[in-house]
């Protein structure tokens, strides 16, 4: 399966929940940004866990990062609110699981690589960041690999400011909006709504709407090199 899977020209997706998908696992439900692969695949997706839904106890042969959009996410190693940052490194395991309040979560999978500072799980609550303020609002640093180049931020942009075009947009940036809405060349990406910018290319300005925009942002990891480097190769021909 391909979705979104040529990563030398621009994708964008606003989110749209009655495309989600069924996942073999009762009760957890996907929308699809992009993918390369069937069940075994390189992806990025936003994944619905309806009421008292669970997922079987899986290791992260790839790695997985995601965003706890909604709800509360749990496993055997804590219960994560709405707001979460998580990133599971390669090897790592879990057997998820929500209560009766579901859970919503933006993931990526197969997608890191094995030099990597990281070997414990990494948890940030977003609540509890201090944004280093800017000319658009604030940011702050989630995860950095010098080796790769993969950098991952949280902005917070205020109402009809605009997130600049920097160095870090040369090697391929990825937007997602958690709330709010950004526009780019005229169009509007509302809350979930997802970005991406391939290496090499000059993007356009990215305007916060009215009321703002909440984005998590990652550069540096959509060029030849980095993605040489994901442990995982995925193809699908």
């Amino acid at each position: 399966m391909k979705v979104n899977a040529n990563f030398r020209s621009f994708a964008g997706v606003n989110f749209d929940a009655t495309k989600y998908i069924s996942s073999p696992s009762n009760g957890v439900n996907r929308f699809m940004l992009d993918r390369i692969g069937s069940e075994r695949a390189r992806a990025t997706t936003i994944v619905e866990f309806q009421p008292n839904s669970k997922f079987p106890e899986h290791e992260h042969i790839g790695g997985e990062e995601f965003l706890v959009l909604k709800g509360t996410f749990k496993d055997q190693y804590g219960s994560f609110q709405a707001g979460t940052y998580i990133r599971n490194p390669i090897g790592s395991g879990h057997a998820p699981w929500v209560d009766d309040d579901g859970c919503t979560i933006f993931v990526k999978l197969l997608q890191m690589s094995e030099k990597d500072h990281l070997t414990q799980p990494l948890y940030i609550n977003l609540d509890n960041q201090k944004g280093e303020p800017t000319e658009f609002g604030s940011v702050s640093e989630l995860y950095q690999n010098e080796y790769t180049g993969e950098s991952v931020h949280m902005c917070w942009l205020d109402p009809g400011m605009t997130l600049p075009v920097d160095d870090r947009c040369l090697n391929g940036e990825e937007l997602f909006v958690y709330d709010g809405a950004l526009t780019t060349d005229g169009e509007c990406y509302s809350k979930w709504g997802w970005l991406r910018f391939p290496a090499g290319s000059v993007r356009t300005s990215l305007i916060a709407g009215k009321e703002g925009a909440v984005v998590y942002r990652k550069t540096g990891h959509l060029n030849e090199s980095a993605m040489a480097m994901e442990k995982i190769q995925i193809s699908d021909d």
